[in-house]
């Protein structure tokens, strides 16, 4: 396992820890799901298939709550136990056969590759009429100003297209420089955050929680 901590892919920062690509395990994916990946997902698995992807996205069809992130990646291959089991790829969908997303609705020919802390999953449709697009599940909660029924939305035409509407919330950005604001200025994942930051969030060292740098 590398000892890699982050990587960039096209603008947005992956956290690891990184394992390597085995064209071996794709095929066992493939072979499973009986279908290929599509390219830009695979694409990114080759350069960046890390664990986290700590970025909001917007989505319209959930009203209550349009702002979710989906910042547990899943990993291709098996786990550090040598099974395929949670946060796998092949894992999850092998679990997703059984799930219901609302009365009627089964994750037929999706593949789970993201979730956050409270389970909502963000799905890959493998369908080759759907060329790749992106599917999001998220969970009803039935308190005042949430959610109330779960919803199975379209997100984006592809991952790139994913990867292109992400963006970080002031108050995410808040309580990430929180937990590296009190390490040395020269430590390298602090260094790592404040690049994120400055990429993502217009004049955050103005803010007052970032005053003290």
């Amino acid at each position: 396992m590398s000892e890699e901590w982050s990587r960039w892919y096209r603008g947005r920062l992956v956290v690891g820890p990184f394992t390597p690509f085995e064209p071996g395990e794709l095929a066992v994916l493939e072979q499973e799901t009986g279908a290929p990946l599509p390219a830009s997902y695979r694409s990114f698995l080759e350069a960046a298939g890390g664990a986290s992807l700590s970025y909001t996205v917007r989505l319209p069809a959930c009203e209550a709550e349009p702002l979710q992130s989906f910042d547990e990646l899943h990993r291709l291959g098996r786990d550090g136990s040598g099974e395929y089991g949670h946060g796998t790829l092949l894992g999850e969908y092998r679990r997703c056969k059984e799930w219901r997303l609302g009365d009627d609705v089964r994750p037929s020919g999706l593949l789970p590759i993201a979730r956050n802390g409270g389970g909502d999953t963000l799905f890959l449709d493998l369908d080759p009429a759907a060329c790749g697009r992106l599917h999001a599940f998220v969970h009803g909660i039935a308190w005042p100003g949430r959610l109330r029924q779960g919803v199975l939305t379209e997100v984006s035409d592809d991952f790139d297209s994913y990867l292109d509407d992400l963006f970080v919330t002031r108050e995410a950005a808040e309580d990430v420089w929180a937990d590296v604001a009190g390490s040395e200025v020269d430590d390298p994942w602090r260094l790592t955050v404040e690049a994120w930051l400055d990429r993502e969030v217009a004049g955050w060292r103005a803010d007052p929680w970032a005053a003290a740098l």
